[in-house]
């Protein structure tokens, strides 16, 4: 016979448009730091790259409060945010790094076109620490989510920095495999994303190795430390591991979203096969998605402690 662990029903509060809000969040700031090698850095090889991914950024960053905002359900609610600071609150901030982000975003790109390196490198330095800001904040928001023992760790911030690194460089590898493939003989626009060698790509895909091993051994950690703390919270890494988000997380974000993406980009026998590291960074896309949707719905199917 199963134990009966709790004889009370609750809501889930936090659902799908959560986790696309954070997915996209993800991506943008990711694709800014990328980009940032060549302009911030003087990574001269990622130039061309990071201009596609300063793009990524800014068009991740319009969409992903939409979700934030569709989840409001009462669109005017959202102005409230701008006139009622409360600066002992981590929403205000987030209102805060969220708006000034959105407008770095825009000054960054116009610079980028106006080659204006003075500007351009202000506001890439603005820029790396609002989008490192918006990351951690959403992974600290969640933290401090008392009751619930998969979001009330220190490691929520860099679980969130890390996966974001992870989706942002797998989706400028498949945009630019993209361009290179299917758009090379558009003058315009080879005249605005000069061509990408291969080679590029391929350190992209080193890169994103190392990303994952961190990421991967995150989440090891993260499992490891619920199912071994209280009885309490191992209930919770049961429901990863044996529950109803078993299949998200064991394959859906472990299995497809990093283990197998980590050995197509490490193994000579693959890692200089395009095909494959298209492939792997698609599955990477899906996996983050899955960790993110784990994360904020899964992490409130136990009711609170």
């Amino acid at each position: 016979m199963d134990n009966i662990i709790y004889m009370s029903t609750h809501e889930i509060p936090l659902l799908t448009k959560i986790a696309n809000y954070f997915y996209l969040t993800g991506i943008s700031a990711a694709s800014f730091i990328i980009s940032s090698l060549a302009y911030v850095f003087g990574m001269e090889k990622y130039k061309d790259c990071g201009k596609i991914s300063a793009i990524i950024a800014f068009g991740g960053i319009c969409i992903a409060p939409i979700f934030l905002i569709m989840d409001l359900m009462q669109i005017p609610r959202m102005f409230y945010l701008f006139f009622m600071f409360n600066f002992e609150s981590p929403l205000t901030w987030g209102t805060i790094i969220l708006s000034l982000y959105i407008l770095n975003c825009f000054l960054y790109l116009y610079y980028i076109f106006k080659e204006n390196k003075k500007n351009l490198k202000l506001f890439g330095i603005i820029g790396i620490m609002l989008a490192i800001s918006l990351e951690a904040y959403t992974g600290f928001v969640l933290a401090l989510g008392k009751g619930i023992a998969l979001w009330n760790t220190p490691l929520m911030p860099i679980y969130f920095l890390i996966s974001a690194m992870v989706s942002g460089t797998a989706l400028l590898i498949i945009i630019v495999v993209i361009k290179e493939k299917f758009f090379t003989n558009f003058e315009i626009i080879n005249k605005i994303f000069p061509q990408i060698q291969n080679e590029v790509i391929y350190d992209l895909g080193k890169m994103l190795a190392v990303f994952i091993a961190i990421d991967l051994f995150i989440a090891f950690s993260d499992v490891i430390l619920l199912f071994y703390s209280t009885p309490e919270n191992s209930i919770v890494a049961r429901v990863l591991l044996k529950g109803p988000f078993n299949i998200m997380f064991l394959f859906g974000e472990i299995l497809f979203g990093m283990v197998i993406p980590f050995f197509i980009f490490i193994l000579p026998k693959f890692n200089k096969n395009i095909a494959l590291l298209t492939f792997a960074s698609f599955l990477i896309l899906i996996g983050v998605w899955f960790m993110r949707y784990v994360t904020v719905v899964g992490g409130q199917y136990v009711p609170l402690m």
